[in-house]
């Protein structure tokens, strides 16, 4: 699950940047669970980059102790004005032993992505939604929702909602919210709260986020 942007289109339209986080939560059940994730952005031009996107998630105890997915792709931007930009991110996609013996761990995403700003410039609300399907037919998809608003340049207050029909595993719905502190350097420090909204299960959990700002 990576973190949202820094200013609406700063996700959706080609931005060099890294971002590294951390996630530890607890099950009900008494289980914990960590997360790691990347997002590795490189941009090829104004309209165009590369982005890859690590995630795997651990947890105490059962048979499924592992879990993880990699998508590596292209995005580029196909309508972007003053205060909305949209872009379509194609790609590769590996997912780890799905649940289904016909479907192979490998196939592909598309996504399409839209930015918006408001409050000159300070707000921004995105919008993605992706569809995803294995060799075999098995299929997925994923629609996240972010808010933010940037009181000063080195404060990011965001909110986000995560619904997720994953090719392996059950539906879910998830919601966070976190602040980053950037540096005098634009590096930015992310804490945040998220939690399961659907279910027994909330698995609540602390996330943690280093953004490193586009190189010159």
């Amino acid at each position: 699950m990576a973190p949202a942007p820094a200013a609406a289109g700063a996700w959706v339209a080609p931005h060099g940047q890294t971002i590294v986080t951390a996630t530890v939560g607890a099950h009900e059940d008494g289980g914990d669970y960590y997360e790691g994730a990347i997002y590795y952005e490189e941009p090829l031009g104004e309209r165009t980059s590369v982005v890859f996107t690590p995630w795997g998630e651990w947890s105490d105890g059962g048979e499924e102790s592992w879990r993880g997915e990699a998508f590596v792709g292209v995005k580029r931007v196909v309508r972007q004005r003053a205060d909305s930009v949209v872009a379509l991110q194609v790609g590769a996609l590996w997912v780890s032993e799905p649940d289904w013996e016909t479907c192979s761990e490998g196939g592909a995403e598309a996504r399409l992505l839209s930015g918006y700003s408001f409050a000159q410039g300070r707000g921004f609300l995105n919008l993605e939604s992706s569809s995803r399907i294995l060799v075999g037919g098995c299929v997925g998809g994923r629609m996240d929702v972010t808010a933010g608003y940037r009181p000063s340049e080195r404060w990011l207050a965001m909110g986000q909602v995560f619904y997720d029909s994953p090719v392996a595993r059950e539906d879910t719905v998830k919601a966070q919210v976190s602040v980053v502190r950037f540096d005098a350097h634009g590096r930015g420090w992310q804490i945040g709260l998220r939690a399961t909204l659907d279910g027994e299960d909330a698995a609540p959990a602390l996330v943690l986020g280093l953004w490193q700002p586009p190189r010159d």
